[in-house]
């Protein structure tokens, strides 16, 4: 994993440190605590010994590791229902939006918290089928000739989270600058075709070498992620 990579990953396990989970406190505190960094809610509390109440994930985790309270696991991480949303995301084409944008994230951080070690391999699979379903609408993308055609559009519903962004995001960006070179080209070559012998000759041999060698290897990168 390059530095770049690394850096988004950690930046969305930052941002999923704002998820509102549910805790039960077993300290009471009658006043509401104001927080900066939630845009979700402005302020938490107040906190009733044995009561339930939603704070942000890092304020439950604070509590949780000072033994002031206990986490409620989110519903959706549920073994029973990740198995549902893994048959959904399987039988489906697009994905689906029944989790979190931070779902993994999420559930990393939480992971010292299950009481169920499958969840985790059940997260990873669910992962692989959905970076799979982008792999396959990225497959015209890699075709011999797209310099001469317009980018297909990529279906994937509401439901893209943060981990297929940072999976696929790195190809994503250099597929779509490999596209606008292989395009340079073309129009290249058919402005060129246009003009007289002279001007033709006028074109290094060093240079022509270079444009083919460029576009074999960006041609090969397009390929590359369907294998």
């Amino acid at each position: 994993m390059t530095n770049r990579n690394f850096n988004h990953f950690h930046k969305s396990s930052f941002c999923a440190e704002n998820y509102v989970v549910t805790i039960v406190p077993s300290f009471s505190y009658n006043k509401s605590l104001p927080l900066l960094s939630s845009q979700k809610q402005d302020s938490v509390g107040p906190f009733i010994a044995g009561m339930p109440v939603q704070v942000p994930l890092w304020m439950a985790k604070v509590l949780r590791q000072r033994q002031l309270a206990q986490i409620n696991i989110p519903e959706w991480l549920a073994p029973e229902n990740l198995t549902v949303i893994l048959k959904e995301e399987k039988e489906n084409t697009v994905l689906t939006n029944a989790l979190p944008f931070y779902y993994y994230e999420i559930a990393r951080s939480l992971q010292w918290a299950m009481e169920s070690k499958s969840i985790m391999i059940l997260l990873q699979d669910l992962t692989n089928v959905r970076v799979d379903k982008l792999r396959k609408q990225f497959h015209d993308l890699s075709k011999e000739d797209l310099e001469d055609k317009e980018l297909s559009v990529i279906s994937v519903g509401g439901g893209i989270a943060s981990i297929e962004l940072n999976t696929v995001g790195p190809f994503l960006q250099r597929a779509f600058s490999d596209h606008g070179y292989l395009t340079s080209q073309s129009t290249q070559k058919s402005t060129m075709d246009g003009e007289d012998s002279l001007e033709k000759e006028n074109l290094s041999q060093a240079e022509g070498v270079k444009n083919v060698a460029a576009t074999k290897l960006a041609r090969s990168r397009l390929r590359r992620f369907r294998s």
